[in-house]
């Protein structure tokens, strides 16, 4: 199974710029590499200049691109529930069913389940074809939901058994010595449990799973990522490293510069000092907003190939 690493951080700290960058070096060293953004504020149009698709796209020697649209992935999940229980449910039921499932489209939680299930098929699936699977993910919050979702719906779909077996004992108590015929919805919850399982072990492993958090030397970001670190771990996620980027050159031309780069100064420290037990890359500021995928050259060399795929004491 391929190693996975996701970048996460605040909005507009160079998540996607890092994750780009990154995995352009994995792709450079070697490694059969897939790019995935979970971002629905996609921006890796611009740096490769061609649209990337919902399946893996070429775009470098060694590397492929995917961008999942929340919109289409809900609509993808959603019939694949309609087609799961087609053969389950027969005349009015069937139809009262399938309104509901139209109406769960923009129900809480549904694009968060369809991105999840998403995610799921490509580190189970799609990601035996690759040797590193890299995400760029949406900010904060959202890239921490989706990645507890394992624990969360297998505990949800572990009630959901429970009830099921009561309900076929209750069955069989019916009728007495009568035989109870396969159960179709079992199966699939059993299914879906074993998926569950599976991505969660993949998830947790920091030999095969990793987050990297993307700062900047400001103090919301700094706060926000501390935060971002104990809510990750508390989920049982291996935090990896801590990207600090935009950091102004120690060398300015201007005593505007000079009294930012000392406003930036203890944010450093500090993040420095939240992730000492954990590898710290400093990035400098660039010139300019990346505009195409030559303009990340000075990050992945910043970058190098990272090793943060293992456990730390």
């Amino acid at each position: 199974m391929a190693k996975s690493l996701f970048f996460g951080g605040k909005g507009g700290v160079g998540k996607t710029s890092c994750a780009t960058a990154y995995a352009l070096s994995c792709a450079n060293a070697g490694w059969n590499t897939l790019l995935v953004s979970t971002d629905p504020a996609h921006n890796l149009a611009d740096l490769f200049g061609r649209q990337p698709g919902p399946t893996p796209t070429r775009m470098r020697p060694g590397l492929d691109v995917v961008e999942l649209d929340p919109d289409h992935e809900t609509k993808r999940y959603l019939d694949q529930v309609k087609d799961t229980i087609k053969p389950m449910v027969s005349g009015e039921r069937s139809a009262a069913v399938f309104r509901q499932l139209d109406l769960a489209r923009h129900a809480p939680g549904t694009e968060e389940a369809a991105l999840f299930d998403a995610l799921v098929g490509l580190l189970l699936d799609t990601g035996q074809h690759y040797d590193r699977l890299i995400f760029d993910t949406a900010p904060g919050g959202h890239t921490v939901r989706l990645l507890a979702l394992p624990e969360i719906m297998g505990a949800w779909v572990d009630g959901l058994m429970q009830r099921r077996h009561k309900v076929r004992s209750d069955y069989k108590a019916w009728l007495g010595d009568g035989e109870v015929v396969d159960d179709p919805i079992q199966e699939a919850l059993m299914r879906r449990r074993g998926r569950l399982a599976a991505a969660r072990e993949h998830l947790t492993c920091p030999a095969h799973s990793a987050m990297i958090l993307v700062a900047n030397p400001e103090r919301l970001p700094a706060l926000e990522t501390a935060r971002t670190r104990d809510l990750l771990e508390a989920n049982g996620l291996h935090v990896g490293a801590v990207v600090i980027n935009k950091c102004l050159p120690t060398t300015v031309d201007s005593q505007w510069l000079a009294n930012w780069r000392e406003e930036q100064r203890p944010w450093i420290e500090q993040l420095e000092t939240s992730f000492a037990d954990r590898t710290c890359i400093r990035i400098e500021h660039q010139p300019h907003a990346p505009a195409s995928i030559d303009d990340l050259r000075p990050l992945s060399d910043a970058l190098g190939v990272l090793s943060p795929w293992q456990a730390h004491a």
